[in-house]
């Protein structure tokens, strides 16, 4: 990109491409009984912009886990064929435990993965769908069986950085990966999924279990009384499901979420046109 012309007109490349996926992915809860609800960067700008974050290139929806399975079968059984599912148990790399949905119409290039490795899933705009698991009282345990996973599915991945890390976090990039390397992906996500839907009461509050492993989102406790009702705002011309409690449940990731960040933090970060 070469000026401010280019990152609108790849901005507004990438969130017609969103928009479309929102839509369709609604489209299939609304026809199969699903509830789901707009998630992150996604649900804030519906609720501050009307629209999506103007700098944001991508999106987010959140569902419980008990409507999640239903979900990925319903979505294959029911979308447009232009929208590829994309689950990690289902290829030889890694990239992230979190299912995504893309629009293989739109290709644009994604500077964070390497195409001989991970083909093109990675080069098309799309959202994330995020699982809501029972929190529970061995939260943290889980939280940490979740962890060491993560860092045995780092061996599926095209490469790793270990200057990242520091003291036995260190030690542990090279060790935990390549034993992970000898797993197929399939069972560490299986392995993955199994700690993550651990039995709790149903009346524990949730914590996103495939989501990624750095504050404020790794670990946060997401009230079920927040997500109890559903409301719905409009996003563009279509109006989404949302968590009724969404003004406590946005200060408390973001604080005062109306207020727009310093203006050089205002800058797509997933892809590049």
């Amino acid at each position: 990109m070469s000026g401010s012309g280019d990152v609108k007109e790849y901005l507004n490349l990438i969130h017609d491409a969103d928009y479309g996926l929102l839509c369709e992915i609604d489209r299939v809860c609304r026809l199969c009984g699903i509830h789901y609800y707009l998630a992150a960067g996604t649900l804030l700008g519906a609720v501050r912009h009307g629209d999506f974050i103007p700098w944001d290139d991508d999106a987010d929806i959140v569902m419980p886990r008990k409507y999640y399975g239903r979900f990925m079968s319903s979505f294959r059984e029911h979308a447009d064929k232009r929208y590829e599912l994309i689950l990690p148990a289902e290829h030889d790399f890694f990239f992230d435990f979190t299912a995504r949905i893309v629009d293989k119409e739109v290709t644009v290039s994604n500077p964070k993965t390497d195409k001989d490795y991970y083909g093109d899933l990675y080069d098309h705009p799309g959202v994330d769908i995020f699982v809501f698991d029972a929190a529970g009282p061995m939260l943290k345990a889980r939280l940490l069986g979740l962890k060491l996973t993560y860092a045995l599915a780092m061996g599926h991945r095209d490469k790793l950085e270990h200057q990242k890390y520091s003291g036995l976090e260190k030690l542990g990039s090279y060790i935990l990966p390549a034993i992970g390397r000898q797993i197929k992906m399939k069972t560490l996500a299986g392995l993955y999924d199994r700690i993550s839907n651990a039995k709790a009461s149903p009346s524990a509050d949730w914590h996103i279990s495939n989501q990624i492993l750095v504050p404020p989102y790794w670990g946060m406790i997401y009230k079920r009384e927040w997500y109890e009702n559903r409301s719905f705002k409009k996003l563009r011309d279509h109006a989404f499901p949302i968590p009724a409690g969404y003004d406590e449940m946005l200060r408390t990731l973001y604080g005062d979420y109306m207020q727009l960040p310093p203006e050089e933090k205002r800058k797509p970060e997933h892809f590049f046109a």
